[in-house]
């Protein structure tokens, strides 16, 4: 597969998970370039449908907000807002703070840590992330507002209204579990977890909106209140890119 959008092989190692990035055991991280390439094939299917920016963003199973985050520094000039959810109650409030970093208050605190730990043990890897930090602050600096991001606790397998929380959303982006490092928390049936995530987020989406599903290559992604737009294979990795095909309908039925 060919990058379209993201032609440029930048270096990314100031997102380099542990370095400003907050981790912790049984998160993952996402390949940052790749991240960006599907944001903005996402971005240019809005476009074409007559959607411009600024966008809202949702991550339903979104770990430490890895992915979301890397994409809010990349292209958060674009973006007004990002939600974030997950069934792990422990991995929310990591995903609170790598959001947080997308504020000049929240980088202004990481940077505070890491000069701590850099005078405290004076490791090598503390002043490259120091010098990340300081990067990324300067990117911030460029902008005219902060992003609005809301983390919360769900199980997108499960009912849940997602309306009382959840407005005006664009994007869906999601690294659903492959079985490894993470799983589906309540259902083994990745099928069927799929079809249960679908049918949720249906109810916060447009006739506009679009939702790219980051899978296992050889995954079945598809459900009947959707239409798939795009699919394509790197790696290990398949991306599938569906639009609601009538959301008043389906909500009706």
């Amino acid at each position: 597969m060919n990058y379209r959008f993201a032609v440029e092989n930048r270096n990314y190692e100031d997102f380099s998970s542990g370095r400003v990035f907050y981790n912790q055991k049984g998160t993952t991280s996402f390949p940052v370039r790749l991240a960006s390439e599907i944001y903005q094939l996402c971005k240019s299917i809005l476009l074409k449908n007559g959607c411009d920016k600024p966008y809202v963003l949702y991550d339903p199973c979104c770990g430490g907000a890895y992915l979301l985050a890397s994409i809010g520094f990349i292209h958060g000039e674009e973006i007004s807002g990002i939600y974030a959810s997950d069934v792990d109650e422990t991995i929310t409030p990591l995903a609170e703070r790598n959001l947080a970093l997308l504020t000049k208050e929240g980088m202004d605190e990481r940077i505070s840590e890491i000069q701590k730990m850099l005078v405290e043990y004076g490791k090598e890897s503390h002043s490259q992330a120091l010098e990340s930090s300081l990067s990324l602050r300067n990117v911030l600096e460029e902008r005219d507002k902060s992003i609005e991001a809301k983390c919360f606790v769900s199980d997108i397998t499960k009912n849940n209204n997602l309306t009382n929380t959840i407005r005006g959303v664009n994007m869906i982006i999601t690294d659903i579990p492959y079985g490894e490092i993470v799983s589906w928390n309540s259902m083994e049936d990745e099928k069927g977890a799929v079809e249960k995530l679908l049918d949720n987020v249906l109810e916060v989406m447009s006739s506009d909106s679009v939702i790219a599903i980051i899978s296992k290559s050889k995954s079945k992604i598809k459900h009947k209140a959707f239409k798939q737009v795009e699919r394509f294979v790197i790696g290990k990795r398949q991306i599938t890119i569906l639009k609601p095909i009538n959301t008043y309908n389906y909500r009706r039925s």
